[in-house]
């Protein structure tokens, strides 16, 4: 009798073991289709086709929240001016305080550069 009941004991073991494993493998795989599906949508509108038409030329607009990025980088070489406030691409902005930009308004850029084309200063001011 003690034999059944440890085989049926172990039995049960290995049953639930087996259905809780397939339940995680279950949630995995709809894990993963979630995130297929997802990728698909977001390139949907990559359709890899060399576009014959040019985008019609104009003036850049940017946002106030590109702006505060752009100052915010460390790696730039340019120098940023808005709405005449200089911020020097020697100084650190990690921990700049956006507030004197408004993140919303839209910005014309406008570039100065050096007699070899290289950008030295991108002043921008709002439209």
């Amino acid at each position: 009798m003690g034999k059944n009941v440890r085989s049926f004991m172990m039995l049960s073991a290995f049953f639930f073991l087996f259905l809780g494993a397939s339940t995680s493998a279950v949630t995995s795989i709809a894990a993963i289709n979630d995130g297929t599906e997802l990728a698909y949508k977001l390139n949907a509108d990559n359709d890899r086709q060399v576009k014959a038409k040019l985008a019609i030329p104009g003036e850049e607009v940017y946002s106030g929240a590109m702006i505060v990025n752009l100052i915010r980088t460390e790696e730039r070489d340019i120098d940023i001016e808005v709405g005449g406030v200089l911020y020097s691409r020697l100084d650190n902005y990690t921990s700049f305080n956006p507030s004197a930009i408004r993140l919303t308004q839209k910005y014309k850029a406008t570039y100065s550069r050096d007699e070899s084309g290289y950008i030295l200063k991108v002043s921008f001011t709002s439209l």
